[in-house]
């Protein structure tokens, strides 16, 4: 006597048979399938999952990491900046920082923040975006050792150029 082995899909098994069960077509599985799973996020979630709590979610994680980043510059014994605008797809000014710190392990180099510039890109409003992420986040102006950026005249103005602004905001004997 012979016997016939069945092969099993295990990934699959499950829902397949609900699907038979059912005794209708196998599109039925949409129907069927859809709620349960969604069942199984809230079970898993504690709540509906909805866009403003996936946003909210992803905010958490977004300020998680931020906090993380300011935490190791701030414990540096200092840092420096690389700052650059650049035009977003919808003709929007946004303003890109990385710093670079001294760690145990060696130098890092993290992304700091992205922040739209609301005006214009001019030194004037640069430094405003900057001097507000400084503020809001802690960071000593004191521990800035350098600032690198693309050489634009709105960046190297002797008079009102970013840099020109940032020496004005360092304490005399602390220029760079």
């Amino acid at each position: 006597m012979t016997q016939n082995y069945i092969s099993l899909d295990l990934n699959n098994t499950k829902e397949e048979f609900d699907v038979a069960k059912t005794k209708k077509p196998h599109t039925i599985g949409e129907s069927l399938l859809k709620p349960c799973i969604v069942d199984s996020v809230r079970l898993v979630l504690g709540e509906e999952s909805s866009n403003n709590t996936i946003m909210n979610r992803i905010a958490e994680m977004s300020e998680n990491i931020k906090e993380n980043v300011v935490s190791k510059v701030m414990s540096s014994p200092f840092f420096s900046l690389q700052i650059d605008e650049s035009t977003d797809v919808t003709n929007v000014a946004q303003l890109l920082a990385f710093c670079r710190y001294l760690t145990d392990e060696g130098i890092e180099e993290e992304f700091l923040f992205g922040r739209p510039l609301e005006m214009t890109t001019k030194a004037i409003d640069v430094m405003a975006v900057v001097a507000d992420f400084s503020e809001e986040s802690g960071l000593s102006w004191n521990k800035l050792e350098g600032v690198c950026t693309d050489g634009g005249p709105n960046m190297l103005g002797s008079r009102s150029g970013f840099i020109t602004l940032v020496k004005q905001k360092l304490s005399p004997q602390r220029q760079f």
